[in-house]
């Protein structure tokens, strides 16, 4: 983080929703379950240590020009937890500095990085933590920043580290620290206003509420169509609501069954333009060729491993977040294809992912799953997990895509040469995320070390995997 230039606004608009939708508290109450945790992190490479003054300056300027990240969330009866002001708020206990011993590689800084990202948030705080990370080899430094997913999805993320983060290395001397938001002795409602305020606000969307929902079931009983018409539509959205439902597209891989529920953090970079070329070149998409390199890795894995398997179900994120939205949250529906493993070449995965893309992103009950997250949120928390927890980890992986910052940002006088991504990991096999950082696309894979045991092979088997794309956008 660094204060902005004159010119960035003085805040943000993010992360202004009064409470959790019931998805998000879903994700903060299953939290508290070893494979249900739901911390997000990002590792930002630095050319050179941070001024550390600089940097405690720069986290006060950012935890009062966004207000989240001093909320905290109290629990609502019978409702959805609320956010309120930590009238204790102490940036100590959310920013240290910590130094690596010798060599300082990135090995280390990826052990370092998963077991931060494995302990457990203090649910009595805002929902964030980060950590200044010296003595990386070659005079570098680490920047670890930690949120819990009920905050925001990624695209959300990114966006609030694109505004927290400097275009220049010299320090900003134009810019004031906006006016605290809250008084030193704020007091948080007790639960019971709480729920107060959240039923009023809940009573006035209701008007609006039934309104679409009568508009959307008279488009469907009257439809300007014929009878032959609306029984194909009718039978198209039940078939699209099977998928949704289903608890898998592909048989999982047996390879990947094992679960410790130990997350392992691993990295790997690809050239961002020879990378945009070699999709091009085969009429894709970078999110086809991304996905399509992760299978072709995982391929040479399985053979490797001397096992035979043909497709690997896979689960990923379709943002529903509108054009110009900064406002944070976690505006994203769930969807799942199949991903070809044995007997398919580079350009057949690529066209074979991206057209499960493409209907994914025009199911119609694509959103359907929302329908009963209400009713979930309102049920005891351990019977959701039972009944949630083989869903989520149905799927061998989780993919996901995210536009990074395409700018030279800086951070207290430190050049961001590299963000990678580290999505939860649900129960699968392996979560793996990619972020366009500048023009190179980091990757970061989250992997249970049950289910992925030979972590070293399947980080080569994905470089040639990756190499092998590359080759198709050279003319």
């Amino acid at each position: 983080m660094n204060t902005p230039q004159a010119s960035a606004p003085i805040s943000l608009n993010w992360g202004t929703a009064p409470a959790l939708d019931a998805f998000e508290t879903l994700m903060w109450r299953l939290d508290t379950y070893p494979n249900l945790r739901s911390a997000v992190v990002g590792i930002e490479l630095l050319d050179c240590a941070p001024d550390r003054a600089r940097m405690l300056a720069a986290h006060a300027w950012g935890v009062q020009a966004v207000p989240r990240l001093r909320h905290k969330l109290v629990e609502v009866p019978l409702g959805t937890p609320e956010w309120v002001d930590d009238a204790q708020f102490d940036l100590s206990a959310h920013l240290d500095f910590v130094t690596l011993p010798a060599p300082g590689s990135q090995r280390q800084l990826l052990d370092l990085a998963q077991y931060f990202a494995m302990e457990p948030f203090d649910r009595e705080r805002p929902l964030w933590s980060a950590r200044v990370v010296l003595g990386l080899d070659g005079a570098r430094a680490a920047y670890i920043l930690k949120l819990h997913h009920a905050m925001s999805d990624g695209i959300g993320i990114v966006q609030l580290m694109s505004f927290m983060h400097s275009r220049k290395r010299a320090p900003s001397t134009d810019r004031e620290l906006p006016p605290a938001a809250f008084p030193s002795d704020a007091t948080p409602p007790s639960p019971a206003e709480a729920a107060r305020r959240q039923y009023r606000r809940e009573l006035a969307k209701l008007p609006a509420r039934v309104s679409a929902g009568v508009a959307s079931l008279q488009n469907w009983i009257r439809p300007a169509d014929d009878e032959g018409s609306r029984l194909s539509r009718i039978a198209r959205y039940a078939a699209s609501l099977r998928r949704a439902l289903a608890p898998y597209m592909a048989p999982p891989s047996p390879l990947l069954a094992g679960r410790t529920f130990d997350w392992r953090f691993e990295a790997m970079e690809v050239p961002l333009s020879p990378f945009k070329a070699a999709a091009k070149a085969c009429g894709a998409s970078l999110n086809d060729a991304f996905v399509a390199g992760m299978l072709g890795g995982f391929a040479r894995y399985h053979a490797h491993m001397g096992v035979e398997h043909d497709e690997l179900p896979i689960g990923i994120p379709i943002s529903v977040r509108a054009a110009g939205d900064t406002g944070g949250g976690n505006k994203f529906a769930p969807g799942q294809l199949a991903g070809k493993l044995s007997g398919a070449t580079p350009q057949e995965r690529m066209r074979h992912i991206g057209e499960q893309v493409t209907r994914l992103r025009d199911e119609p009950a694509l959103l359907a799953p929302f329908a009963i997250m209400p009713l979930l949120a309102r049920l005891p928390t351990a019977a959701v997990a039972k009944a949630m927890g083989p869903k989520m980890a149905a799927n061998d992986l989780q993919m996901s895509n995210v536009p990074g910052i395409r700018d030279e940002v800086y951070m207290a006088g430190a050049k961001i040469t590299h963000l990678f991504p580290y999505a939860p990991l649900p129960g699968v096999a392996g979560m793996i995320a990619l972020v366009t950082h500048g023009q190179t696309c980091c990757i970061g894979l989250n992997l249970d070390a049950g289910a992925i045991t030979e972590p070293e092979v399947l980080m080569r088997a994905l470089r040639e995997s990756f190499d092998e794309i590359l080759e198709l956008g050279v003319n």
